[in-house]
């Protein structure tokens, strides 16, 4: 059983893919994982009244009608206090939109500082499929609390983007 720390969590409570309604269309569509890692070893910075820098591997599967979601996830670090971080619920649905803005959805972080819950908005650059956080904030669970805040930039391998109507 993994012991929560604390930091930035990404879990979205979604049932997959049916049901999922979007309007925008990711690529590729993959038959095998894409990967979403930290950008050349920079680590993603991650705090909730303690700041911790971590690596970042998550698997994303997208399908046929487009749609993108993430499947599986992990933090890391060199002294092993980013791996105690718990994700719950997966696949967290992502939900491209204008300005090139990623959101996944409805994200739960639990840790020792407390626990976090709501949506996590991300840049995509759509040429090089690198997602970037700036001070990407998810409110306290419950309010009140100071939020989780994820600040750095990952890639997606092989590049996505996604095309709106």
């Amino acid at each position: 059983m993994k012991k929560p720390l604390t930091a930035v969590a990404f879990t979205i409570a979604t049932a997959g893919f049916a049901g999922i309604v979007h309007s925008e269309t990711w690529s590729p569509v993959s038959t095998t994982d894409i990967v979403m890692a930290n950008v050349a070893g920079n680590p993603l910075m991650v705090s909730k009244g303690v700041t911790l820098l971590c690596d970042m591997n998550a698997t994303i599967d997208t399908d046929a009608a487009g749609n993108a979601q993430v499947t599986a996830l992990t933090l890391s670090s060199t002294d092993g206090l980013c791996s105690m971080i718990v994700f719950f619920d997966f696949p967290y649905a992502m939900i491209g939109g204008a300005d090139n803005l990623v959101t996944i959805r409805n994200v739960d972080a639990r840790g020792i500082t407390g626990n976090c819950f709501g949506d996590l908005v991300g840049t995509l650059d759509q040429a090089t499929g690198e997602i970037r956080f700036s001070n990407a904030q998810i409110p306290s669970n419950p309010p009140g609390g100071d939020p989780c805040v994820g600040n750095g930039t990952v890639a997606t391998i092989p590049a996505m983007s996604y095309t709106l109507p």
